[in-house]
């Protein structure tokens, strides 16, 4: 039996014990452990203001802070205390407060604030001696007010087991968020946490899944109001396909897809944030093989049930296979079948890779080109009715596409293909001239709206027929967004 297989068996079992009581039974237990947690350093806190700290008051509830801990640790694996406005949330359970109770953790959210903290990660054990340093150095004032958190996590560096976030506050209903109207910002912004979240799970540690998919959920409030940049994130990056970049580029891709398929937000955020996670089994092994069942592995610590920790422990294993891939024959009904969210990032996560350029390995492929060859097999390798979605997306001519115009001139494709109607006619910028002189990529065309004058004609390939010249070009048009088109992402 394969290693795969047998995860996939113990997922199942894990999952048929994963019923409401068992749920709730945890949730209780985390909810009066991280009450006890949140409470016990609150009081340090306040008691380092009133004596001296080798003082013998400190000695019982440092004792105690330390079980509390270790008690949640032992749940939980890691132990994220977050402070979302008024409310304290330890790792995805809201803690359930009485009125007074609610004065005790408002003093707890004002200590972490004064610091900018939004939250406290804790990914191992704490001795009684670190706990009565991290409530001192929590009590004092920050010794730089311009960045004070910077400060705090600097003090703080030789506690090897603790991570301090940064602040969070929960989204009104209807509001557009600052990044919402800047797509290269909120792919920036996942770029930053997925390397931060990369960097934890080298170290061995289990990231904050908070920032993750607050990060995701921009990107998708951002991709309403201009999806062919999303469309368009392959061909803005040359790097590897083991980066933060490419991960991004993943899940920006999938959330396209997955609103074309009619997923809701909620859904989407799971896609999103399950998507920037596929790869995470890379960070666990030096080759790529085995990398699904690590991930897997690496997901499957994070303890408790949730449905959206299943969706990521699925794709994790399954991102790679087949559409087809039991002993029935493809396009049977007796085959089996990847689970929804790992069919989809099949597909953008190979285009993804296919339209990159890879150092060592091969130059990129035309995003019109690596289309086609995913075409060539649909039925087996990839869902057929997901992949003709995901074309209709991109069009003929996908954003990131070179190609040359009936009367010579050079042009970017910048659009997806809108609509049936146009899905051959995108939008480009020209490149060349006829008479092979470079130009600024600014001139947009819409094919469609000229179609009587002019017409693609031939498909060219960065990597080999164009210079360097002309594929930073290609780079800086897409960098350059289009006016987002009404209705086509909302």
């Amino acid at each position: 039996m394969s290693s795969v297989t047998s995860m996939m068996q113990g997922l199942e079992k894990a999952l048929a014990r994963a019923h409401l009581a068992d749920d709730r039974e945890l949730a209780g237990k985390v909810r009066e452990e991280g009450r006890r947690l949140v409470f016990l350093l609150n009081g340090l806190i306040r008691m380092t203001r009133m004596y001296d700290p080798e003082n013998a008051a400190f000695d019982s509830p440092s004792r105690d802070l330390v079980g509390a801990l270790r008690g949640l640790l032992d749940l939980l694996g890691a132990v994220h205390v977050i402070c979302v406005e008024d409310q304290i949330y330890v790792n995805d359970i809201r803690l359930r407060l009485g009125v007074s109770e609610q004065t005790v953790v408002d003093g707890f959210i004002g200590e972490l604030d004064r610091h900018r903290v939004g939250g406290i990660s804790f990914h191992g054990e704490l001795d009684a001696d670190q706990a009565k340093f991290l409530a001192r150095a929590l009590a004092r004032q920050s010794s730089d007010l311009a960045r004070p958190r910077a400060a705090l996590s600097a003090e703080l560096a030789a506690m090897h087991a603790l991570e301090l976030t940064g602040t969070y506050r929960f989204k009104i209903s209807g509001e557009t968020t600052a990044r919402a109207k800047d797509v290269e910002e909120a792919i920036r912004q996942c770029e930053t946490v997925v390397k931060e979240a990369v960097q934890n799970l080298a170290a061995d540690r289990m990231p904050n899944p908070l920032p993750v998919r607050r990060a995701v959920i921009e990107l998708v409030d951002a991709l309403k109001s201009d999806p062919s940049a999303g469309l368009s994130a392959p061909a803005r990056r040359h790097s590897g396909h083991h980066g933060e970049q490419h991960l991004t580029s993943v899940s920006s891709l999938a959330v396209v897809l997955g609103h074309a398929l009619g997923l809701d937000e909620s859904a989407l955020s799971d896609l999103g944030v399950a998507a920037m996670l596929h790869d995470i089994g890379s960070t666990a092994r030096s080759d790529w093989t085995g990398h699904t069942s690590a991930g897997a592995r690496i997901l499957m610590k994070q303890r408790g049930f949730h449905e959206a920790k299943i969706r990521r422990i699925l794709l994790a294993l399954e991102h790679h296979l087949p559409f087809r891939h039991g002993d029935a024959p493809a396009g049977t009904d007796d085959g089996d079948t990847p689970s929804l969210f790992a069919r989809i990032v099949h597909i953008v996560d190979d285009y993804d890779i296919l339209t990159a350029h890879q150092p060592g390995q091969h130059p990129a492929m035309s995003p019109a080109r690596a289309i086609g060859s995913m075409w060539a097999v649909r039925g087996t390798a990839y869902d057929p009715d997901l992949l003709a979605v995901f074309v209709g997306l991109l069009g003929r001519y996908p954003p990131g596409t070179l190609f040359e115009l009936s009367d010579g001139r050079w042009a970017v494709s910048v659009s997806g293909g809108r609509d049936r109607e146009r899905f051959a006619w995108p939008i480009a910028r020209i490149v060349r001239d006829a008479d092979g002189t470079l130009r600024p990529a600014t001139e947009s065309l819409d094919l469609y709206e000229m179609r009587q004058v002019v017409q693609p004609r031939l498909v060219l390939d960065v990597a080999i027929e164009a210079s360097e010249s002309v594929g930073s070009m290609v780079e800086g048009a897409l960098r350059n967004p289009l006016a987002p088109e009404p209705g086509v992402l909302s």
